[in-house]
């Protein structure tokens, strides 16, 4: 294990003492969930995690599987190191990009007897939270962020919610001289949410919201709202103050944008997306060149996190096998796979009802890859920064993501790198 990870670990560990002090103090009655063991024997801790290997996050389920392969090979070296029996076990299901498939996943896990489960979108973790409830489950987000499910429960999001998304978003288009903007976005928990935000922060600033188009996320054509997309850009006169904000995952965006290439309207106006599309490897490898090509800009917003030495290992190991960098999500899945499993060495229980408790007091001590892994009265990831990713062609002419500036939520200043 590296020994600057290691190290940390160990000073959260030392941490965590404060916190089964207070843990003792709290009312609790250990339930089946307990483990026991004889001695010396291996004592397993059992994690589901739902990842997107189907569907239209496809694309980057296979990289968050990784980066939870990684912490959990790090977490057992540790434990190993320090003479501890317990193991992590990871146990992987696909939720096939829909709320379906994330309640079909969570369902199975629970039938294994797992109660920490791990899920993906707002949509996936809206789907499970009353069976999780009902199963005595915990459930750790590493990337729902919509504004709705800000609300006290057995939920914890290591981002923060799309709040301060919305601002980034808004804010970077009225600094780049946007003022009526058409906004098409996915009819669901995530999609609703973060228009919603976006919307009210844009107006907020004086901006104009002219056409909104929510689109059925289960549609496999989505050439009727793009004709309506073509009609509403083209009623407008005067164009240079006009954007096209695309809030979507990246199979739906990759339909939009193939059919809205036929119209020259539509790609004579300056475009952005969101964190639903950053950084993915199918809209890069798919539609990159042709968006590149045509000018439109389609600067993306994503979740970011201070560097820190503590990712520079991190880094090296999951690019060498991903061929990827990893994004703010990343970061915070591993962070979250640590975090849960210390807090389940010091409870000594994987009771959802007890970790619900316990997790946030853990989670206040706890600094990795990601910073401080600190929850708000909601469960909410309290503190994080976003930052500006846009597809560009690197020296050899290569279609990738590149980071193009940052968004300041304190100040709220949009910084694009000239």
């Amino acid at each position: 294990m590296n020994s600057n990870i290691l190290g940390v670990i160990l000073l959260l560990v030392g941490l965590g003492i404060g916190i089964l002090v207070g843990f003792e103090a709290m009312p609790h009655q250990i339930s089946s969930s307990t483990i026991t063991t004889a001695q010396n024997s291996t004592i397993e801790i059992p994690i589901g995690v739902e990842v997107s290997l189907s569907g239209s996050l496809e694309g980057y389920g296979p990289l968050y599987r990784t980066a939870a392969q990684l912490a959990e090979s790090d977490v057992n070296a540790y434990l190993s190191q320090i003479g501890s029996n317990y193991r992590v076990k990871l146990y992987f299901e696909d939720d096939k990009s829909t709320p379906d498939g994330a309640l079909a996943a969570a369902q199975t896990l629970a039938a294994r007897g797992i109660k920490i489960l791990f899920t993906y979108t707002s949509s996936a973790t809206s789907a499970v939270m009353q069976f999780a409830s009902q199963n005595d489950m915990i459930v750790i987000s590493y990337a729902s962020t919509a504004p709705q499910l800000a609300i006290p429960d057995n939920v914890f999001r290591l981002e923060t919610p799309d709040t301060g998304q919305a601002r980034a978003i808004a804010y970077l288009m009225w600094t780049q001289g946007v003022r009526n903007v058409v906004i098409i976005y996915r009819g669901d928990d995530w999609g609703d949410g973060l228009f919603n935000a976006t919307k009210q922060n844009f107006v907020a600033l004086g901006g104009n919201v002219i056409g909104s188009i929510r689109y059925d996320p289960n549609a496999k054509d989505y050439s009727a709202e793009v004709q309506n997309l073509a009609n509403i850009v083209s009623s407008v006169q005067n164009r240079t103050s006009l954007g096209i904000l695309a809030l979507s995952f990246p199979g739906d965006f990759i339909s939009i944008f193939n059919a809205a290439k036929n119209y020259q309207v539509l790609m004579n106006v300056r475009w952005y997306g969101s964190d639903g599309t950053v950084n993915d490897v199918q809209v890069r490898d798919v539609i990159g060149r042709d968006i590149v090509n045509s000018g439109i800009g389609y600067i993306n917003v994503a979740y970011t996190v201070p560097h820190n030495e503590l990712q520079d290992s991190f880094i090296a190991r999951y690019s060498n096998l991903t061929g990827n960098r990893p994004s703010g999500a990343t970061f915070a899945l591993y962070d979250g796979i640590w975090a849960i499993s210390l807090a389940v060495v010091q409870t000594g229980t994987t009771s959802g009802k007890v970790l619900t408790q316990a997790f946030p007091l853990f989670a206040q001590h706890y600094f990795g890859l990601s910073g401080w892994l600190k929850f708000d009265q909601n469960g909410d990831r309290q503190y994080g920064a976003y930052s500006y990713v846009e597809l560009q062609k690197d020296s050899s002419g290569n279609v990738v993501w590149a980071t193009v500036g940052n968004f300041d939520p304190v100040t709220n200043t949009v910084t694009i790198n000239s």
